[in-house]
């Protein structure tokens, strides 16, 4: 699991880091579950986000606020009135309902998964005799369309030019009648009109503001008024309500090592499966595999992400760790502000290269750590390093967030998780509190992350209690906040103080150690392996049945970390301690428990 910082006897506490995402499935109507990416964005003006891939299409449609309009409604399945007896999931906009046609997904790079109801061929229905909507030939002085038989033109309204310039064809889709004028029913006024399969123009020549001079009709507000009444995926919803209810359940998983003895990724991927886990978070260093020259060796890290893709499994990939040619001091810390346009780089071409085939990227690793900047968190429970201030950081994640985004729009970023501590130290840790705080209240937070990383305590408290009111059983590792899982409850405050209510959390590492060896883990000698698997199950279950959607992924710390230890003759290290199989292959408890967990 995560190391945690705890000052006990002068000895640093501390454990690891790893990740993964669901299979899509059968849902209401036989319509299938939504793909990610999982994310949304609220808006207080209609108490409605826009999720998902209606988010994706709403930041990707030119004057989305104009085009669109506001969210107003949470996504539910809809039968479709162009094609009865076809049910999609639609989300409502002031100005178009948008609905997933799940049969479009993975092809021409999911352009069409999203498309726009044809509510302006619905508005004309029953008006085909009327003159404006009869086709006529091609007048020769705009641009006419064989397909309905009408024209665009910018005379005497511009409508003609503002399609151009404002998605055409895919957002407004063909015309469906000339210009002519038409009295506008909530006015009473008279305007010059088109329609067109996906809306209506209305042009305002008198309005002082050339921006509005061309309306768009509320298509969506009409038609919710007309059939959605009484529907509650309608109501106002505040920000914490009003988020993607998908979850993800993960694992931390060491992938590496294939040709050794004691790997078999296949059997790692599998054990994964066979569990009911479809996402694996690993970690990548980012040393291994970039040289001062600028070449990038991919090595192992290809046929990780090709066996994981040939397996059905998602990857996370949490990526640290720079090259000493790229920080300051030669260590393997965060890299030099003139080294982030190398970061930047590497993370683009990563991008690039995986497009598709990762589905999400988490940036560093429990920054609040000093020996995660620069010192040795492997050693002596993490030795040396200094933690870079959140501004630092976020710097960092914002160059590359932009870079992933550039080379793979849909991939997911999740802002590196900060350990669970109260130590305030900068040569030793950071509150994690007190870190997610600055880093969310830099305004770039927000434009430059999907997921927010946390990692959670555990320690000997089992993950139904918190200290003060409903604390562990004690002695030890009892009395602050940073050893309880429900931690987590704590961060999520920081962040709707800090206007983030509306961002998902991703519990990236969290899990219980057993018996071992290790100076600073001594509480997992108090913990066997059929407690592990209850608390296990029960912060799953805590995370999917109470803090969802808040939370929206979690991912387990760990499941094979003991075979590489037992091959290094120390299958009693913490890590081997934390993990669901034992050095041998054979599954613990945790795993047969986990195996048999609900996950819908």
């Amino acid at each position: 699991m995560t190391q945690k910082i705890v000052a006990v006897l002068g000895m640093l506490v501390l454990a690891v880091s790893l990740l993964t995402w669901p299979q899509p499935g059968a849902a209401q109507g036989g319509v299938p579950d939504t793909y990610p990416p999982y994310q949304a964005r609220y808006f207080p003006e209609t108490g409605h986000s826009a999720v998902n891939w209606f988010l994706e299409t709403w930041k990707n449609t030119p004057n989305a606020l104009f085009v669109l309009g506001y969210p107003i409604s949470e996504p539910f399945i809809e039968e479709s009135f162009t094609e009865p007896g076809k049910f999609y999931r639609v989300q409502y906009f002031e100005r178009a309902i948008l609905e997933e046609h799940p049969e479009n997904f993975g092809t021409q790079n999911n352009r069409y998964y999203i498309l726009g109801r044809l509510l302006g061929r619905r508005l004309v229905e029953g008006r085909e005799k009327e003159p404006p909507f009869q086709r006529v030939p091609d007048p020769g002085d705009g641009t006419w369309f064989a397909q309905t038989g009408h024209t665009l033109r910018d005379s005497p309204a511009p409508f003609r030019t503002f399609w151009l310039n404002n998605g055409g064809l895919e957002v407004f889709g063909y015309p469906l009648s000339e210009q002519f004028q038409e009295r506008n029913q909530a006015t009473g006024e008279i305007y010059w009109v088109q329609y067109f399969e996906r809306q209506r123009m209305e042009w305002h020549p008198d309005e002082p503001d050339p921006r509005y001079r061309i309306l768009l009709g509320l298509l969506g507000n009409e038609y919710r008024d007309l059939r959605h009444r009484n529907n509650p995926a309608f109501n106002y919803r505040p920000a914490d309500q009003a988020l993607p209810r998908q979850f993800i359940y993960g694992f931390n998983a060491h992938l590496y090592g294939q040709g050794t003895a004691w790997q078999d990724r296949n059997r790692v991927l599998q054990m994964s499966r066979d569990a009911g886990i479809y996402w694996i978070r690993q970690q990548v260093r980012w040393m291994d595999l970039h040289d001062r020259s600028g070449a990038i060796y991919w090595a192992e890290l290809d046929n990780i992400v090709a066996d994981a893709n040939r397996q059905g499994v998602n990857l996370l990939l949490s990526v640290v760790a720079a090259p000493s040619w790229a920080t300051a001091n030669g260590s393997n810390g965060m890299p030099r502000r003139e080294n982030f346009k190398d970061f930047a780089y590497f993370m683009g071409e990563m991008a690039k290269r995986y497009k598709g085939r990762v589905q999400a990227y988490q940036i560093w690793n429990e920054q609040n750590r000093a020996c995660e900047n620069g010192g040795d968190c492997a050693r002596d429970g993490g030795v040396g390093g200094r933690v870079a201030d959140a501004s630092y950081y976020v710097d960092l994640l914002e160059v590359a967030y932009k870079a992933i985004k550039a080379n793979d729009p849909m991939a997911i970023v999740v802002s590196g998780a900060p350990t669970s501590t109260e130590t305030n130290n900068p040569n030793i840790a950071l509150s994690d509190t007190s870190y997610m705080r600055s880093m969310a209240s830099n305004p770039k937070f927000r434009t430059n992350v999907d997921a927010i990383g946390v990692h959670p305590g555990g320690h000997y408290n089992p993950p139904d209690t918190l200290w003060p009111d409903r604390p562990g059983p004690g002695p030890q590792w009892r009395t602050s906040r940073e050893f309880y899982f429900r931690r987590i409850e704590d961060i999520r405050n920081v962040l709707v103080e800090n206007g983030l209510a509306d961002k998902q959390i991703w519990i990236t590492e969290f899990g219980w150690a057993t018996r071992n060896n290790t100076p600073g883990y001594e509480y997992g000698n108090s913990i066997s392996f059929e407690q592990q698997a209850e608390w296990i199950v029960r912060a799953f279950q805590i995370g999917r049945r109470e803090y969802a959607p808040w939370v929206g992924a979690m991912f387990l710390w760990n499941l094979n970390f003991a075979v590489p230890w037992r091959a290094q003759g120390n299958e009693l290290h913490e890590q081997a301690s934390f993990g669901v199989i034992n050095g041998d292959w054979s599954p613990r408890p945790a795993w047969y428990a986990i195996q048999a967990m609900p996950k819908n």
